[in-house]
């Protein structure tokens, strides 16, 4: 890709009123990067190893007035880069260049990575063709965001642990970045979940606001819909009249069935038609079964067999219920002989 001449420092701020960053001052360092208003020295060499984007910027010959302004100065050996990314999201990318860590790896430790690292390693790999580290962070997120119905069902939960619902909105708009389709479905259905602020957006640290297009705002006010009459379907097919095939009680089983079904007609309304479809039936059990009359083997079968196969419904259509198109949904690829 032909990259275009990076603009001179001047041309975003005074270089006298820039801050050093703490974390990103390297005295020996051979780069100054520029964002806003802080001021990064690290090492060229990671940079130009795994980004092509960097690579051709710094072959490029310096404006003459950083020359002028590093004679001045005295550094005769670091050029400057004014970038256009907050220094918020940058820390975050260069981060990945120090302590001896490259784009091919996360960071270590035993917390999960946040939402703000993952957002900007995403975007900024992207930006500067850093392919090994949109990799590895969009593989992250594809283990919740997942497209594979037996590896969502067991948690029934679609986002990493240290992210928020809102951040939701954030994942649909890196799975369009990265031309990701099968992490669509499950991250407009998260959306769906949202109250006011699926319009107002997300709030990034460094202050700018984040919202979905309109296309796919409008996705999920069709979907939320969908989803609700999904929960409703599942709902009143929770009960039918069935009992598990080992049962060993089928009369009084079906007794307590018939009874769990007609009691929907007194619950909530956030029991039959919430949006979650996909939200677990044992407390609604539990709490009109409290002599426990139903069977082990009939408890086991509304706890995961029925339920199972009643999202697995539901999980089929949900390309369709987001107004998205995703080949090979729902299917596992054939493995390697």
């Amino acid at each position: 890709m032909k990259q275009s001449r990076p603009a001179s420092a001047s041309s975003f701020h005074d270089k006298e009123s820039l801050k050093k960053d703490e974390e990103f001052w390297f005295e020996d360092g051979n780069l100054i990067l520029v964002a806003g208003d802080v001021q990064f020295r690290v090492y060229q060499g990671p940079l130009i190893a795994h980004s092509l984007v960097f690579k051709d910027m710094l072959s490029l010959p310096q404006p003459a007035e950083d020359l002028v302004h590093r004679e001045r100065h005295g550094d005769h050996s670091c050029p400057t880069v004014p970038l256009t990314d907050s220094p918020e999201d940058l820390k975050h990318f260069l981060r990945v260049f120090t302590t001896g860590m490259t784009p091919t790896t996360m960071r270590s430790g035993p917390h999960d990575p946040s939402f703000n690292e993952v957002s900007a390693c995403i975007r900024l790999g992207h930006k500067y063709q850093v392919d090994h580290l949109v990799q590895r962070n969009m593989d992250f997120l594809r283990k919740y965001y997942t497209d594979d119905f037996d590896t969502w069902f067991p948690s029934n939960f679609v986002r990493p642990p240290t992210f928020r619902s809102v951040h939701a909105i954030a994942v649909v708009n890196l799975a369009r970045l990265t031309n990701q389709p099968a992490m669509l479905p499950t991250a407009l259905m998260d959306c769906c979940t949202l109250g006011a602020e699926i319009v107002n957006g997300i709030v990034r640290e460094d202050g700018t606001r984040e919202t979905l297009t309109q296309d796919d705002l409008g996705r999920c006010f069709v979907g939320r819909t969908k989803m609700a009459q999904a929960s409703a379907r599942i709902a009143h097919q929770m009960f039918r009249q069935t009992v598990a095939p080992t049962c060993k009680h089928p009369g009084c089983c079906q007794r307590v069935l018939q009874r769990l079904l007609n009691a929907l007609g007194d619950a909530r309304d956030e029991v039959i038609s919430c949006v979650d479809w996909y939200a677990s039936w044992m407390v609604y059990v539990d709490g009109r079964d409290e002599e426990r009359e139903l069977c082990i083997r009939c408890y086991k079968m509304l706890e995961g067999d029925r339920p199972k196969r009643l999202q697995r419904e539901v999980w089929m259509n949900l390309p369709e219920m987001m107004g998205v198109t995703v080949e090979g949904w729902g299917t596992k690829p054939k493995q390697e002989a």
